[in-house]
Protein backbone atom coordinates (compact mmCIF):
# COMPACT_ATOMS: atom_id res chain seq x y z
CA UNK A 1 0.00 0.00 0.00
CA UNK A 2 1.52 3.32 -0.79
CA UNK A 3 0.44 6.90 -2.76
CA UNK A 4 1.20 6.80 -6.24
CA UNK A 5 0.92 9.96 -7.69
CA UNK A 6 -1.18 13.67 -7.40
CA UNK A 7 -2.56 16.06 -9.47
CA UNK A 8 -3.08 19.31 -7.84
CA UNK A 9 -4.40 22.99 -9.12
CA UNK A 10 -6.51 25.69 -8.13
CA UNK A 11 -4.99 25.68 -4.66
CA UNK A 12 -2.57 28.33 -4.01
CA UNK A 13 0.30 28.25 -5.34
CA UNK A 14 -1.05 25.76 -7.54
CA UNK A 15 -2.40 28.28 -9.53
CA UNK A 16 -1.86 25.90 -12.83
CA UNK A 17 -2.12 22.00 -12.55
CA UNK A 18 0.84 19.97 -11.12
CA UNK A 19 1.32 16.37 -12.02
CA UNK A 20 3.86 14.53 -9.51
CA UNK A 21 4.35 10.26 -9.43
CA UNK A 22 5.05 9.06 -5.96
CA UNK A 23 7.86 6.89 -4.85
CA UNK A 24 7.14 4.03 -3.02
CA UNK A 25 9.60 4.77 -0.30
CA UNK A 26 10.49 8.53 0.09
CA UNK A 27 9.19 11.26 -1.52
CA UNK A 28 11.27 14.44 -0.32
CA UNK A 29 10.09 17.95 -1.30
CA UNK A 30 12.49 20.85 -2.23
CA UNK A 31 12.06 24.65 -3.40
CA UNK A 32 12.19 28.03 -2.49
CA UNK A 33 10.04 29.25 0.14
CA UNK A 34 6.30 29.94 -1.14
CA UNK A 35 6.52 27.13 -3.78
CA UNK A 36 3.98 25.02 -2.24
CA UNK A 37 6.16 22.35 -0.20
CA UNK A 38 3.72 22.90 3.04
CA UNK A 39 1.27 23.29 1.02
CA UNK A 40 1.35 19.70 -0.68
CA UNK A 41 1.35 18.04 2.92
CA UNK A 42 -1.32 19.68 3.97
CA UNK A 43 -3.00 18.46 0.83
CA UNK A 44 -2.02 15.05 1.66
CA UNK A 45 -2.53 15.31 5.67
CA UNK A 46 -6.68 16.20 4.22
CA UNK A 47 -7.35 13.35 1.95
CA UNK A 48 -5.61 11.27 4.23
CA UNK A 49 -7.46 12.33 7.37
CA UNK A 50 -4.35 13.30 9.11
CA UNK A 51 -4.57 15.98 12.22
CA UNK A 52 -3.04 19.07 10.65
CA UNK A 53 -2.51 21.95 13.11
CA UNK A 54 -2.23 24.69 11.72
CA UNK A 55 -4.54 27.49 11.02
CA UNK A 56 -2.71 29.68 9.02
CA UNK A 57 -2.95 27.00 6.16
CA UNK A 58 -6.34 26.75 4.79
CA UNK A 59 -7.69 24.80 1.67
CA UNK A 60 -11.14 26.61 1.63
CA UNK A 61 -13.33 25.09 -0.36
CA UNK A 62 -11.40 22.83 -2.31
CA UNK A 63 -12.62 19.22 -3.52
CA UNK A 64 -10.47 16.84 -4.08
CA UNK A 65 -11.06 13.14 -5.71
CA UNK A 66 -8.88 9.97 -5.07
CA UNK A 67 -8.41 7.05 -7.39
CA UNK A 68 -7.66 3.49 -6.53
CA UNK A 69 -4.66 3.00 -9.31
CA UNK A 70 -1.48 0.32 -9.49
CA UNK A 71 1.82 1.74 -10.91
CA UNK A 72 1.32 0.28 -14.48
CA UNK A 73 -2.38 2.61 -14.38
CA UNK A 74 -0.66 5.52 -13.50
CA UNK A 75 -0.44 7.18 -17.02
CA UNK A 76 -3.25 6.70 -18.37
CA UNK A 77 -5.32 7.90 -14.92
CA UNK A 78 -3.22 11.35 -15.47
CA UNK A 79 -4.26 11.97 -18.45
CA UNK A 80 -8.23 12.58 -17.33
CA UNK A 81 -8.32 12.73 -13.67
CA UNK A 82 -9.78 16.45 -12.95
CA UNK A 83 -13.52 15.93 -12.66
CA UNK A 84 -15.62 18.93 -12.68
CA UNK A 85 -15.15 21.49 -10.33
CA UNK A 86 -12.63 19.51 -8.93
CA UNK A 87 -9.14 20.81 -7.41
CA UNK A 88 -7.12 18.09 -7.42
CA UNK A 89 -7.12 14.29 -6.99
CA UNK A 90 -4.99 11.75 -5.21
CA UNK A 91 -3.93 8.67 -6.77
CA UNK A 92 -4.29 5.64 -4.61
CA UNK A 93 -2.29 1.77 -5.11
CA UNK A 94 -4.86 0.05 -3.07
CA UNK A 95 -8.24 -0.13 -2.60
CA UNK A 96 -8.29 2.32 0.75
CA UNK A 97 -6.36 3.58 3.26
CA UNK A 98 -8.32 2.42 6.46
CA UNK A 99 -5.55 0.27 7.20
CA UNK A 100 -2.03 2.04 7.23
CA UNK A 101 -1.82 4.78 9.88
CA UNK A 102 -0.93 8.30 8.82
CA UNK A 103 1.84 10.45 10.89
CA UNK A 104 2.05 14.26 10.15
CA UNK A 105 5.28 16.01 12.04
CA UNK A 106 4.42 19.60 11.19
CA UNK A 107 7.50 22.36 11.14
CA UNK A 108 7.54 23.52 14.80
CA UNK A 109 8.53 20.52 17.49
CA UNK A 110 6.73 21.49 20.50
CA UNK A 111 9.22 20.15 23.27
CA UNK A 112 7.84 18.15 26.65
CA UNK A 113 7.23 20.05 29.52
CA UNK A 114 8.83 19.68 33.09
CA UNK A 115 8.13 17.35 35.53
CA UNK A 116 6.52 19.34 37.75
CA UNK A 117 4.51 20.85 34.26
CA UNK A 118 2.89 17.49 33.69
CA UNK A 119 -0.35 18.02 31.73
CA UNK A 120 -3.50 17.21 33.25
CA UNK A 121 -4.88 13.51 32.41
CA UNK A 122 -7.96 14.76 30.29
CA UNK A 123 -6.06 17.83 28.22
CA UNK A 124 -5.55 15.73 25.09
CA UNK A 125 -8.15 13.31 25.40
CA UNK A 126 -9.45 10.93 28.06
CA UNK A 127 -8.27 7.96 26.08
CA UNK A 128 -5.14 6.69 24.30
CA UNK A 129 -7.30 7.23 20.93
CA UNK A 130 -8.62 10.63 21.67
CA UNK A 131 -5.34 11.01 22.10
CA UNK A 132 -3.47 9.85 18.74
CA UNK A 133 -5.80 11.48 16.74
CA UNK A 134 -4.65 14.85 17.53
CA UNK A 135 -1.55 16.82 15.94
CA UNK A 136 1.76 16.01 17.05
CA UNK A 137 3.53 17.41 20.30
CA UNK A 138 5.80 16.58 22.97
CA UNK A 139 3.28 16.91 25.78
CA UNK A 140 0.70 14.91 23.37
CA UNK A 141 3.02 12.00 23.15
CA UNK A 142 3.67 11.85 26.76
CA UNK A 143 0.04 11.93 27.41
CA UNK A 144 -0.72 9.28 25.11
CA UNK A 145 2.19 6.83 26.48
CA UNK A 146 0.73 6.92 29.77
CA UNK A 147 -2.63 6.47 28.56
CA UNK A 148 -1.63 3.36 26.85
CA UNK A 149 0.32 2.17 29.75
CA UNK A 150 -3.21 2.69 32.44
CA UNK A 151 -5.61 1.42 29.87
CA UNK A 152 -3.13 -1.99 29.33
CA UNK A 153 -2.64 -2.24 32.91
CA UNK A 154 -6.53 -1.86 33.88
CA UNK A 155 -7.84 -4.47 31.46
CA UNK A 156 -5.17 -6.77 33.05
CA UNK A 157 -6.53 -5.86 36.51
CA UNK A 158 -10.73 -6.34 35.41
CA UNK A 159 -9.88 -9.62 33.34
CA UNK A 160 -7.64 -10.46 36.75
CA UNK A 161 -5.13 -11.81 34.31
CA UNK A 162 -1.51 -13.17 34.76
CA UNK A 163 1.52 -11.69 33.45
CA UNK A 164 1.80 -13.83 30.52
CA UNK A 165 -1.62 -12.85 29.24
CA UNK A 166 -2.75 -10.33 26.39
CA UNK A 167 -2.82 -6.81 28.53
CA UNK A 168 0.74 -7.49 29.95
CA UNK A 169 2.25 -9.20 26.52
CA UNK A 170 0.82 -6.14 25.46
CA UNK A 171 2.42 -3.68 27.67
CA UNK A 172 5.99 -5.21 27.19
CA UNK A 173 5.24 -4.36 23.09
CA UNK A 174 4.65 -0.92 24.06
CA UNK A 175 7.97 -0.49 26.06
CA UNK A 176 9.81 -2.02 22.84
CA UNK A 177 8.29 0.19 20.68
CA UNK A 178 9.60 3.06 22.42
CA UNK A 179 12.96 1.73 22.86
CA UNK A 180 12.76 1.06 18.81
CA UNK A 181 12.00 4.70 18.59
CA UNK A 182 15.13 5.55 20.52
CA UNK A 183 17.14 2.76 19.09
CA UNK A 184 16.37 5.12 15.38
CA UNK A 185 16.70 8.30 17.17
CA UNK A 186 20.51 7.20 18.37
CA UNK A 187 21.14 6.38 14.74
CA UNK A 188 20.65 9.82 14.19
CA UNK A 189 21.72 11.39 17.15
CA UNK A 190 24.70 8.84 17.92
CA UNK A 191 27.28 11.45 19.38
CA UNK A 192 25.00 12.28 21.93
CA UNK A 193 22.94 9.33 22.87
CA UNK A 194 24.79 6.69 24.09
CA UNK A 195 22.36 4.05 24.17
CA UNK A 196 19.15 3.54 23.20
CA UNK A 197 18.11 1.91 26.47
CA UNK A 198 15.23 4.24 28.42
CA UNK A 199 15.36 4.68 31.49
CA UNK A 200 11.94 4.84 33.68
CA UNK A 201 11.88 6.53 36.95
CA UNK A 202 9.97 8.98 39.55
CA UNK A 203 11.57 11.34 41.39
CA UNK A 204 12.11 11.21 45.09
CA UNK A 205 12.55 7.14 44.52
CA UNK A 206 15.66 5.20 44.89
CA UNK A 207 15.75 2.99 41.27
CA UNK A 208 19.09 1.68 40.97
CA UNK A 209 17.49 -1.63 40.67
CA UNK A 210 16.12 -0.95 38.02
CA UNK A 211 18.90 0.39 36.11
CA UNK A 212 19.90 -2.58 34.45
CA UNK A 213 16.53 -3.73 33.66
CA UNK A 214 15.06 -1.26 30.82
CA UNK A 215 11.35 -2.91 31.13
CA UNK A 216 10.70 -2.41 34.49
CA UNK A 217 7.70 -3.66 36.50
CA UNK A 218 5.07 -1.65 35.02
CA UNK A 219 2.59 -2.79 37.34
CA UNK A 220 4.47 -0.75 40.00
CA UNK A 221 6.32 1.85 38.07
CA UNK A 222 4.03 4.27 36.29
CA UNK A 223 5.17 4.66 32.85
CA UNK A 224 7.08 7.45 31.55
CA UNK A 225 6.47 10.03 34.30
CA UNK A 226 9.93 11.21 33.01
CA UNK A 227 11.47 9.82 30.94
CA UNK A 228 15.25 9.80 30.39
CA UNK A 229 17.73 8.28 28.18
CA UNK A 230 21.39 7.39 28.45
CA UNK A 231 23.48 10.18 27.40
CA UNK A 232 26.98 11.18 27.04
CA UNK A 233 25.23 14.68 27.43
CA UNK A 234 25.86 15.24 31.26
CA UNK A 235 24.19 18.54 32.65
CA UNK A 236 24.12 20.06 35.80
CA UNK A 237 20.74 19.37 37.62
CA UNK A 238 22.26 21.63 40.77
CA UNK A 239 20.44 25.06 38.95
CA UNK A 240 17.02 22.88 38.41
CA UNK A 241 13.92 23.59 40.56
CA UNK A 242 13.45 20.59 42.95
CA UNK A 243 10.91 18.81 41.38
CA UNK A 244 13.06 18.74 38.16
CA UNK A 245 15.96 17.06 39.59
CA UNK A 246 16.26 12.88 39.20
CA UNK A 247 16.98 11.43 41.81
CA UNK A 248 20.80 10.62 42.92
CA UNK A 249 20.64 7.26 41.44
CA UNK A 250 18.56 8.01 38.36
CA UNK A 251 21.85 10.45 37.24
CA UNK A 252 24.72 8.75 38.61
CA UNK A 253 25.58 5.42 36.91
CA UNK A 254 29.36 5.99 35.81
CA UNK A 255 31.97 8.12 35.13
CA UNK A 256 31.39 8.47 31.68
CA UNK A 257 27.47 9.16 31.08
CA UNK A 258 24.53 9.43 32.97
CA UNK A 259 20.75 9.20 32.14
CA UNK A 260 19.10 12.48 31.53
CA UNK A 261 15.48 14.21 32.01
CA UNK A 262 15.03 14.16 27.87
CA UNK A 263 13.29 17.43 28.46
CA UNK A 264 16.80 18.72 29.28
CA UNK A 265 18.28 18.04 26.33
CA UNK A 266 19.24 20.23 23.21
CA UNK A 267 16.69 20.80 20.89
CA UNK A 268 17.25 18.81 18.36
CA UNK A 269 18.23 15.71 20.18
CA UNK A 270 14.94 16.03 22.39
CA UNK A 271 12.26 17.18 19.34
CA UNK A 272 14.22 13.90 17.22
CA UNK A 273 13.51 11.78 20.35
CA UNK A 274 9.99 13.07 20.98
CA UNK A 275 8.83 13.02 17.41
CA UNK A 276 10.00 9.54 16.04
CA UNK A 277 8.63 8.29 19.90
CA UNK A 278 5.03 9.48 18.10
CA UNK A 279 5.51 7.86 15.23
CA UNK A 280 6.16 4.60 17.04
CA UNK A 281 3.30 4.81 19.18
CA UNK A 282 0.79 5.52 16.00
CA UNK A 283 2.03 2.12 14.79
CA UNK A 284 2.09 0.24 17.90
CA UNK A 285 -1.55 1.33 18.43
CA UNK A 286 -3.00 1.05 14.66
CA UNK A 287 -1.36 -2.21 14.22
CA UNK A 288 -2.97 -3.15 17.96
CA UNK A 289 0.44 -4.04 19.80
CA UNK A 290 1.19 -6.79 17.23
CA UNK A 291 4.61 -8.73 18.02
CA UNK A 292 5.39 -10.45 15.41
CA UNK A 293 5.03 -14.08 14.09
CA UNK A 294 8.00 -14.73 12.02
CA UNK A 295 11.48 -15.07 13.71
CA UNK A 296 14.67 -12.75 11.76
CA UNK A 297 16.90 -16.06 11.45
CA UNK A 298 19.71 -13.47 11.86
CA UNK A 299 18.02 -12.50 15.35
CA UNK A 300 16.02 -14.85 17.29
CA UNK A 301 14.89 -12.09 19.81
CA UNK A 302 13.10 -10.00 16.22
CA UNK A 303 10.19 -10.46 14.06
CA UNK A 304 10.12 -10.10 10.25
CA UNK A 305 6.80 -9.20 10.39
CA UNK A 306 6.03 -7.27 13.61
CA UNK A 307 4.18 -3.90 13.86
CA UNK A 308 7.12 -1.77 13.00
CA UNK A 309 7.69 -3.45 9.40
CA UNK A 310 4.17 -2.82 8.53
CA UNK A 311 2.45 -0.03 6.24
CA UNK A 312 2.33 3.53 7.30
CA UNK A 313 2.61 7.23 5.90
CA UNK A 314 4.74 9.82 7.21
CA UNK A 315 4.41 13.60 6.36
CA UNK A 316 7.12 15.39 8.03
CA UNK A 317 7.50 19.05 7.23
CA UNK A 318 10.91 20.82 7.52
CA UNK A 319 12.67 17.24 8.24
CA UNK A 320 15.63 18.59 9.36
CA UNK A 321 14.91 21.06 12.19
CA UNK A 322 16.92 21.96 14.60
CA UNK A 323 19.75 18.95 13.16
CA UNK A 324 23.01 19.58 12.55
CA UNK A 325 24.20 18.63 8.64
CA UNK A 326 25.66 14.87 9.88
CA UNK A 327 22.34 14.61 11.94
CA UNK A 328 20.10 15.79 8.72
CA UNK A 329 21.68 13.29 6.22
CA UNK A 330 20.88 10.15 8.49
CA UNK A 331 17.58 11.27 9.36
CA UNK A 332 15.81 9.42 6.01
CA UNK A 333 18.47 6.29 6.47
CA UNK A 334 17.49 5.64 9.82
CA UNK A 335 13.68 5.90 9.30
CA UNK A 336 13.65 3.37 6.56
CA UNK A 337 16.03 1.01 8.32
CA UNK A 338 13.71 0.97 11.46
CA UNK A 339 10.45 1.05 10.16
CA UNK A 340 10.62 -0.31 6.65
CA UNK A 341 7.09 -0.02 5.96
CA UNK A 342 6.85 3.67 6.04
CA UNK A 343 6.41 6.07 2.73
CA UNK A 344 7.93 8.86 3.61
CA UNK A 345 6.66 12.45 2.05
CA UNK A 346 8.82 15.04 3.63
CA UNK A 347 10.29 18.79 2.91
CA UNK A 348 13.54 19.70 3.47
CA UNK A 349 16.44 23.04 2.18
CA UNK A 350 19.06 21.08 3.32
CA UNK A 351 21.20 19.60 0.35
CA UNK A 352 22.21 17.10 2.96
CA UNK A 353 18.74 15.63 3.26
CA UNK A 354 19.09 15.17 -0.61
CA UNK A 355 22.08 14.09 -0.39
CA UNK A 356 22.19 9.63 -1.05
CA UNK A 357 18.29 9.61 -2.26
CA UNK A 358 17.69 7.65 -5.40
CA UNK A 359 16.01 8.79 -9.01
CA UNK A 360 12.30 9.29 -8.37
CA UNK A 361 12.37 10.30 -5.22
CA UNK A 362 13.35 14.28 -4.83
CA UNK A 363 10.28 16.24 -6.47
CA UNK A 364 11.58 20.00 -7.38
CA UNK A 365 9.16 22.62 -7.21
CA UNK A 366 9.83 26.14 -9.21
CA UNK A 367 8.26 29.41 -8.87
CA UNK A 368 8.62 31.76 -12.11
CA UNK A 369 8.83 35.31 -12.59
CA UNK A 370 4.74 35.35 -13.08
CA UNK A 371 4.41 33.01 -10.19
CA UNK A 372 3.52 29.96 -11.63
CA UNK A 373 4.75 26.73 -9.62
CA UNK A 374 5.96 24.04 -11.71
CA UNK A 375 6.84 20.68 -10.10
CA UNK A 376 9.04 18.10 -11.60
CA UNK A 377 11.15 14.66 -10.31
CA UNK A 378 14.35 14.47 -10.18
CA UNK A 379 15.35 11.62 -13.04
CA UNK A 380 18.91 11.32 -11.18
CA UNK A 381 20.40 9.37 -8.16
CA UNK A 382 21.84 11.62 -5.84
CA UNK A 383 24.52 9.62 -4.42
CA UNK A 384 27.74 10.94 -4.17
CA UNK A 385 26.79 14.08 -5.42
CA UNK A 386 28.20 16.86 -2.99
CA UNK A 387 26.30 19.78 -0.93
CA UNK A 388 27.29 22.76 -3.36
CA UNK A 389 26.37 20.45 -6.15
CA UNK A 390 23.06 19.93 -4.89
CA UNK A 391 22.37 23.63 -4.08
CA UNK A 392 23.53 24.48 -7.64
CA UNK A 393 21.81 22.10 -9.55
CA UNK A 394 18.99 21.25 -7.98
CA UNK A 395 18.09 23.84 -5.20
CA UNK A 396 18.39 27.10 -7.78
CA UNK A 397 21.29 28.33 -5.60
CA UNK A 398 23.91 29.43 -8.25
CA UNK A 399 26.11 31.00 -5.98
CA UNK A 400 26.52 28.93 -2.37
CA UNK A 401 28.60 31.32 -0.52
CA UNK A 402 27.91 34.92 1.32
CA UNK A 403 25.87 37.52 0.55
CA UNK A 404 29.02 39.67 -0.53
CA UNK A 405 30.86 38.08 -2.11
CA UNK A 406 28.52 36.65 -4.26
CA UNK A 407 27.45 40.76 -4.65
CA UNK A 408 31.17 41.50 -5.04
CA UNK A 409 31.27 38.65 -7.75
CA UNK A 410 28.31 39.94 -9.46
CA UNK A 411 29.72 43.54 -9.58
CA UNK A 412 33.20 41.91 -10.92
CA UNK A 413 31.24 40.20 -13.88
CA UNK A 414 29.14 43.84 -14.53
CA UNK A 415 32.70 45.54 -14.76
CA UNK A 416 34.59 42.54 -17.09
CA UNK A 417 31.52 42.50 -19.85
CA UNK A 418 31.60 46.73 -19.81
CA UNK A 419 32.86 47.83 -23.31
CA UNK A 420 34.61 50.65 -21.85
CA UNK A 421 36.01 51.23 -18.27
CA UNK A 422 36.30 54.99 -16.72
CA UNK A 423 39.20 55.14 -14.28
CA UNK A 424 37.40 54.71 -11.68
CA UNK A 425 35.63 51.97 -12.64
CA UNK A 426 38.55 50.15 -13.60
CA UNK A 427 40.17 51.06 -10.07
CA UNK A 428 37.18 49.38 -9.06
CA UNK A 429 37.84 46.43 -11.04
CA UNK A 430 41.04 45.88 -9.71
CA UNK A 431 40.16 46.36 -6.00
CA UNK A 432 37.34 43.57 -6.61
CA UNK A 433 39.75 41.10 -8.12
CA UNK A 434 42.08 41.35 -5.44
CA UNK A 435 39.14 41.08 -2.58
CA UNK A 436 37.36 38.09 -4.76
CA UNK A 437 40.68 36.43 -4.87
CA UNK A 438 41.46 37.32 -0.93
CA UNK A 439 38.28 35.61 -0.09
CA UNK A 440 38.45 32.49 -2.16
CA UNK A 441 42.22 31.71 -1.30
CA UNK A 442 42.66 32.76 2.70
CA UNK A 443 38.93 32.38 3.90
CA UNK A 444 37.32 29.78 5.52
CA UNK A 445 39.72 27.15 6.40
CA UNK A 446 39.85 25.81 2.73
CA UNK A 447 41.85 22.64 2.68
CA UNK A 448 44.88 22.66 0.91
CA UNK A 449 43.52 21.21 -2.02
CA UNK A 450 40.84 23.27 -2.25
CA UNK A 451 42.97 26.50 -2.14
CA UNK A 452 45.03 24.98 -5.21
CA UNK A 453 42.06 24.37 -7.30
CA UNK A 454 41.02 28.09 -6.89
CA UNK A 455 43.98 29.68 -7.47
CA UNK A 456 44.13 27.39 -10.59
CA UNK A 457 40.39 28.92 -11.42
CA UNK A 458 41.97 32.68 -10.49
CA UNK A 459 44.76 32.30 -12.49
CA UNK A 460 43.17 31.00 -15.63
CA UNK A 461 40.39 34.20 -15.08
CA UNK A 462 43.48 36.12 -15.09
CA UNK A 463 45.03 34.64 -18.17
CA UNK A 464 41.46 34.41 -19.89
CA UNK A 465 41.40 38.79 -19.46
CA UNK A 466 45.32 39.31 -20.47
CA UNK A 467 44.13 37.79 -23.47
CA UNK A 468 40.94 39.81 -24.00
CA UNK A 469 43.00 42.87 -23.58
CA UNK A 470 45.91 41.55 -25.94
CA UNK A 471 43.15 41.28 -28.60
CA UNK A 472 41.44 44.62 -27.74
CA UNK A 473 45.26 46.39 -28.03
CA UNK A 474 45.76 44.92 -31.47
Amino acid sequence: MHLTGIKLGGVPPFTAPITLRFHERVNVFIGPNASGKSTLLQVLASQLKASFDDSKRSLGDAVFHVHHVNDDEFEEFDKDMMGSGSQGVLAISEDCLEDVPVVLIGSVREGLPGISDQPTPDEYGKTAKEALDGPFSGPRMQCTHNLLGKELRSLGDELKNNRDDAPYTKLTVLNSAVEQASDCSKHICTEIIRTPRLHNYVHGMDVRIHLDNPNPDLTRIPIINSAAVDTTDIRNFEDLDFQEQPSFSAYREDADSAPIYLGHLSSGTEGTLLWIRWLALKLVHHYDFYEGSERDPEDFRKFTDGWETKPAILLIDEIENHLHPTWQRRVIPALLKHFPGLQIFATTHSPFVVAGLEKGQVHVLKRDADGVVTASTEQRDVIGWTADEILRGMMGVDEPTDQLTVDRAKRLRELREKDGLTEKEEAELNQLRRQVNSDLLSKGGLLEEQKERYANLVQDFLKMRENELSQDGE
